[in-house]
């Protein structure tokens, strides 16, 4: 559906229907992979039970964090680049929440990037380079591929442990995705990744917390908080139009940006379940 939208789009732009395959790559994996962080206001209204004052406070705070990293790739790019590809391993990481180890679990969140680092480190280092700037675009790009072998290692082993545990489809879909951010064109291959490995567990859990919502009211409302989304990222990177390059930083930079308040719903949940305790107290 993401790649077909993506084709949609780029016959309503000009150059009958020839979008870059970079340009379609990244409009894909915004469509496919936006939809699973675009309830998550809802999914805390649901489950979390909080009250009207303490709910405007986690919006409050979601959407603070969604403008300080706008802010931080104008004021802070390197600084905002780094803090991204640490907390998107942290994040790919709670992927793999049912295995005990948590090294298993860091391997193979760090795994996806150290693959796309091997596997096209010019690329990679181009990209984040257009995000930032080059001295740490370099920096990034040696980490990752001077500790590829490892991660790769131990990820691997995670892997086989969890294949053992009859658990063998999702690793072996695992390491396929790895393999196509190896060999496939870089943008491509996180396009697979996300939207077809790590966005479906999102959705998963978002339909059985939100299970009341009829499944019109889900696709409206993904479709329209992900149409806000990409309208904000246009706005805020004015450069996103501009095709190959700079579409694709802009698409990572919006990406960045919507998945900080993503990833700190748990933190943020607790800070406000924290403020309900001093109510209590």
């Amino acid at each position: 559906m993401a790649v077909g939208a993506a084709w949609l789009l780029s016959l309503a732009l000009p150059g009958n229907g020839t979008l870059p395959l970079s340009a379609l790559a990244t409009t894909a994996f915004l469509l496919g992979g936006l939809p699973h962080g675009a309830f998550d206001i809802h999914r805390a209204a649901r489950t979390s039970r909080l009250s009207m004052r303490r709910l405007t406070l986690f919006t409050a705070v979601y959407v603070g964090l969604f403008a300080l990293m706008i802010a931080g790739w104008y004021a802070a790019p390197s600084l905002t680049l780094m803090v991204f590809a640490a907390t998107a391993i942290i994040h790919f990481s709670e992927d793999w929440g049912d295995l005990r180890e948590p090294l298993f679990r860091f391997a193979l969140g760090f795994a996806p990037l150290c693959a796309i680092g091997i596997g096209h480190p010019e690329q990679i280092e181009t990209i984040f380079a257009a995000m930032a700037d080059e001295d740490v675009a370099m920096l990034l790009r040696s980490v990752f591929v001077l500790i590829a072998p490892i991660v790769l290692l131990v990820a691997a082993t995670g892997l086989f442990i969890l294949a053992q545990e009859n658990d063998w489809r999702r690793a072996g879909v695992f390491a396929i995705m790895l393999g196509s951010l190896i060999f496939f064109p870089t943008l491509v291959g996180f396009t697979l990744f996300f939207c077809i490995f790590h966005t479906p567990r999102h959705l998963i859990a978002i339909r059985q917390d939100l299970a009341t919502w009829p499944v019109s009211r889900l696709v409206l409302t993904g479709a329209a908080i992900t149409g806000l989304a990409v309208f904000l990222g246009a706005v805020c990177f004015p450069y996103a139009f501009d095709g190959g390059l700079a579409s694709a930083a802009a698409g990572f930079q919006l990406l960045a940006a919507l998945a900080m308040p993503h990833q700190c719903v748990g933190p943020v949940l607790q800070l406000c379940r924290a403020d309900l305790d001093v109510d209590t107290a």
